[in-house]
C-alpha cells in the first residue's frame, strides 16, 4: 500500500508538468525542488522526530502577482520509542505560494533572499506498526529563498505546520499537528522552457529574458507601443503606430510636413494644432511648462487687448481645444511705472481679459484661472524701456492633468 501511494504521487507530479507548460504560452517557467525534511511530530505520537525528503513541482499563475501553485510529495520515517522500529508518513500536498520579492536591506554582508508564505491541503498516509491509514489535512508555512548566481538556482528553506484530521494512527487522538523544516535546492526548468531565439506571440506579449528563482517566473521584455523597441530601452514610450523610430525608440527625422511647426512631423503628431512656441513631447502634445505669450499686448493703462493679440490668442484656443487635459493659470505682469496697487490691479484685469477672450472662443472656464502679479516678478530691469517692455507680459502656466 505504501509503495502504491509513492508511485501514484510520482506519477501525479510528472503528469502535471506538461499541463502547466501548455497553459503558459511558452513564457512562464515551471520549477522543481528537492529537500531534506526534519519533522517534529505531535507530542501524542509514540516516536522520535522524523527525517526524510520532500519533492516539489511548481508553476507561476495569474491570480495576482508573485503567486504559484505547488504540488509536493513528502516521505519521512520516525523511530518508535517502544521498540526502535520505524513508522512512516507520506503526504501529497497542493499549495498556493506567494512570495514578496527581494527586500533591499542595505546591509553589506546579508545575502540576497526572497521571503514567501504558503497554504494548502494534504492527502496523508500513515504507516504505524504496519497499519496503513489515509486521511486529509491542511498545512501552512513560510520560508526564504536565497538566489544563487547560476542558472536561476536557489537554496530554499521553509517551515511548515501540518494539521491532520480523522487520524487513526494514535489511539484516542483525532487531531494531530506535526512541524516540518525543509532545506534544499529549487531549480527552474529552463532546459525545457528556455528563452526563444526569436520573439514569440502577439504584439504586447513578452519573451523570456530573466528567470526569477523564487517561482521560476520570467521577467518580460515588453514592447507596449509596438515600435520594435522593448520598453526597457525605449526612451520615447507611446510612439504612435507606424512612426519610424531609431534604436532608442524615438521618432526619426522625417521629410514629411510639420503643419504646426512643433518639430514633430504630422505623421507622428497626436496634437497637430499646437501653437508655435509651446514645448511638446515626442508625440507633439504640450507638456507642463510656463511660457510668455509673445505678442499679446494691451492698450496703454488698459486691459483691452490689441487686435494683433486676438489672433495670437486664437491659436492658443485651438491648442486648448485639441488637448482637453490641459489646465492653465493666466498670469498678468506689469512694469514698475505707477503705484504698486495700481499695477497689481491692472495685471489682474489683463489676466482676466485674456481668460474671458478664451472663454469666448469655446474654452471651458473651469480649465483656466487668472492671477495678477503686478510689478513683483520682473524678468528684466525696470530702469530702461527695453526691460520695462519685457516685464509687461502675459504668462501661461500649463498643467497637464
Amino acid at each position: 500500500m505504501r509503495m502504491r501511494i509513492i508511485s501514484a504521487a510520482a506519477l501525479a507530479m510528472f503528469s502535471v508538468a506538461p499541463a502547466y507548460a501548455v497553459t503558459t504560452d511558452g513564457y512562464e517557467i515551471p520549477y522543481v525542488g528537492a529537500f531534506y525534511s526534519y519533522e517534529i511530530g505531535d507530542s501524542a505520537r509514540d516516536s522520535d522526530d522524523g527525517q526524510g525528503f520532500q519533492l516539489n513541482i511548481g508553476m507561476p499563475i495569474d491570480w495576482g502577482s508573485n503567486n504559484a501553485l505547488e504540488l509536493s510529495f513528502l516521505d519521512v520515517g520516525r523511530e518508535r520509542e517502544i521498540d526502535g522500529n520505524k513508522d512512516y508518513q507520506s503526504a501529497l500536498s497542493l499549495d498556493l505560494v506567494h512570495h514578496y520579492g527581494e527586500p533591499q536591506t542595505g546591509v553589506k554582508y546579508v545575502p540576497r533572499f526572497k521571503p514567501f508564505v504558503l497554504a494548502g491541503v494534504n492527502l496523508i498516509q500513515e504507516d504505524v506498526r504496519g497499519d496503513d491509514h489515509v486521511h486529509g489535512g491542511l498545512n501552512v508555512g513560510a520560508g526564504l529563498l536565497f538566489p544563487l548566481p547560476w542558472y536561476g538556482l536557489g537554496i530554499r528553506t521553509e517551515a511548515r505546520a501540518q494539521a491532520q484530521y480523522n487520524d487513526e494512527s494514535v489511539s484516542g487522538e483525532d487531531y494531530l499537528i506535526d512541524y516540518r523544516f525543509n532545506v534544499g535546492l529549487q531549480v527552474p526548468l529552463t532546459p525545457f522552457f528556455a528563452e526563444r531565439s526569436e520573439p514569440v506571440g502577439k504584439p504586447g506579449e513578452c519573451e523570456i529574458s530573466v528567470v526569477d528563482p523564487v517561482t521560476g517566473r520570467s521577467d518580460c521584455a515588453v514592447d507596449t507601443d509596438a515600435d520594435g523597441i522593448f520598453d526597457s530601452v525605449d526612451q520615447c514610450p507611446g510612439t504612435p503606430p507606424g512612426t519610424p523610430v531609431n534604436t532608442n525608440g524615438c521618432p526619426v527625422a522625417s521629410t514629411g510636413t510639420d503643419t504646426d511647426g512643433d518639430g514633430v512631423p504630422d505623421v507622428a503628431d497626436r496634437c497637430p494644432e499646437t501653437k508655435r512656441g509651446l514645448t511638446v513631447d515626442v508625440a507633439g502634445c504640450v507638456v507642463g511648462q510656463t511660457m510668455t505669450l509673445q505678442g499679446v499686448k494691451f492698450h496703454n493703462n488698459s486691459a483691452e487687448l490689441t487686435e494683433d493679440s486676438r489672433g495670437i490668442l486664437d491659436g492658443v484656443a485651438r491648442t486648448l481645444s485639441s488637448q482637453k487635459n490641459l489646465a492653465v493659470e493666466i498670469g498678468g505682469h506689469t512694469d514698475a511705472i505707477g503705484t504698486e496697487a495700481f499695477n497689481l490691479l491692472l495685471s489682474q484685469q489683463r489676466a482676466e481679459s485674456v481668460r474671458q477672450y478664451l472663454i469666448g472662443r469655446g474654452i471651458d472656464s473651469g480649465r483656466m484661472t487668472a492671477q495678477g502679479y503686478g510689478e513683483f516678478q520682473p524678468v528684466a530691469s525696470n530702469e530702461n524701456e527695453a526691460g520695462r517692455e519685457s516685464n509687461r507680459r502675459v504668462e501661461f502656466k500649463i498643467i497637464v492633468e
